[in-house]
């Protein structure tokens, strides 16, 4: 019976990752992932200091790199399920 649950679990896991495909691409890598939410804060940080006031531009970076912590910890939730060793499945 512990199997037939194991089976459905990783059933499941594997309906989810497949689900997410289409924020990592067919081929995701952790590394791009995460280079990829670097590059994006940097961006933003970069816009909103040069362009905005001081109290908005601090307000709107510290929201920033908010919003890319949990980018980060996303990337580290999806490396721990396996999402970046899969396979591709296309041919």
């Amino acid at each position: 019976m512990s199997a037939d649950a194991a089976t459905g679990d990783e059933t499941s896991s594997s309906a989810f990752l497949t689900g997410l495909e289409f924020l990592t691409g067919p081929d995701p890598n952790a590394g791009s992932f995460l280079l990829v939410v670097g590059i994006v804060t940097c961006m933003f940080i970069a816009v909103f200091q040069l362009a905005l006031s001081p109290p908005v531009s601090n307000l709107l970076t510290g929201a920033v790199l908010v919003v890319a912590i949990i980018s980060f910890i996303l990337g580290a939730i999806l490396d721990m399920l396996g999402h970046f060793d899969a396979e591709s499945t296309e041919t």
